[in-house]
């Protein structure tokens, strides 16, 4: 078998931890740790996540300073933490993504080993798998995709829209280290975006098993726009964008990929991150090709850009 390290930052997830957790015990390929941050929870979460490790051993649990409890950092910064642990402490084969409210099929793990075992290892390799769109309760009420999503996706889109959750995503060593060995994550919080980007900007393998294996709860308390409606959901996307950390977050991502990967990746790609991080706004606003799938999505973020908010 080989060693699958599952990384997880919580934060007050009291309520769905026992549940996640557990899904994850119950996996039928059981080669793995399970690396978890709690963030400075204020509820008992980091109780619960004791005691659960008292019960199994493959349950790491992540401490900034030994006999203290953390300090909240944020999710981005606090699941870099988690995976820089997870990195350090064994040579795992395969790295998973996982949140703390969400509920795995028993195969989720079996599933993403058995496909990334046949590719080249030396390749950085993501894979992403279908899921299950849940109530709060976990009653299924439909399905993410049952094609594959990455059909006309472009390395320009994927700096702008995400495309795989963070917990449908297993990526290879190879993908890690590239991802996450040479610099403070504290600046990319969108670390699913992030080992995408990756993959598709240096040729590695990106998979998607149509197979729903995991459970997404949507409820009140997620950080998602996943369980909004599509004008709630509008919204959001232009408060988000306008008010909150999207465009600052995004540049930053733009101008650390170009740091670590600008020699390693195509002149086309290179074309792009000259005119995201170098060149003028009218260069950006009336930049050739798609960045956006949709085309309400290219319409909104023309504007953004026009804006000077990108």
């Amino acid at each position: 078998m080989s060693t699958v390290a599952i990384v997880m930052s919580t934060y007050n997830g009291h309520e769905y931890i026992i549940e996640q957790i557990e899904s994850i015990l119950a996996q039928d390929y059981t080669d793995f740790n399970l690396f978890v941050r709690d963030d400075g929870s204020s509820d008992n979460t980091l109780e619960i996540l004791q005691k659960l490790a008292t019960r199994d051993s493959r349950i790491k649990l992540v401490f900034d300073k030994v006999g203290q409890t953390n300090s909240n950092k944020g999710f981005g910064e606090s699941f870099s933490i988690a995976i820089g642990q997870a990195m350090a402490q064994g040579d795992f084969s395969y790295f998973a993504f996982c949140d703390q409210d969400d509920y795995w099929e028993p195969t989720k793990l079996s599933h993403a080993v058995a496909a990334m075992e046949n590719s080249d290892m030396k390749r950085p390799t993501l894979y992403a798998s279908n899921y299950y769109i849940c109530d709060s309760n976990l009653q299924v009420q439909g399905t993410f995709a049952d094609s594959t999503p990455l059909k006309n996706v472009t390395f320009e889109n994927l700096f702008f829209e995400g495309v795989f959750p963070g917990f449908t995503i297993v990526i290879n060593k190879v993908l890690a280290r590239k991802a996450f060995s040479h610099l403070d994550m504290g600046d990319i919080y969108y670390h699913d975006k992030w080992v995408t980007l990756i993959a598709m900007g240096l040729n590695g393998k990106l998979m998607y098993d149509v197979t729903p294996l995991a459970k997404y709860r949507r409820h009140e308390g997620a950080a998602s726009s996943t369980n909004l409606g599509p004008v709630k959901k509008l919204k959001w996307r232009i408060d988000k964008v306008l008010n909150g950390d999207f465009c600052p977050r995004t540049k930053a991502m733009l101008v650390t990929f170009k740091e670590l990967f600008y020699k390693q990746v195509s002149y086309d790609i290179r074309d792009f991150l000259d005119t995201f991080t170098k060149r003028g706004r009218l260069a950006r606003l009336f930049y050739r090709k798609r960045l956006r799938r949709s085309f309400g999505g290219e319409i909104l973020l023309r504007i953004i850009i026009l804006l000077g908010k990108l």
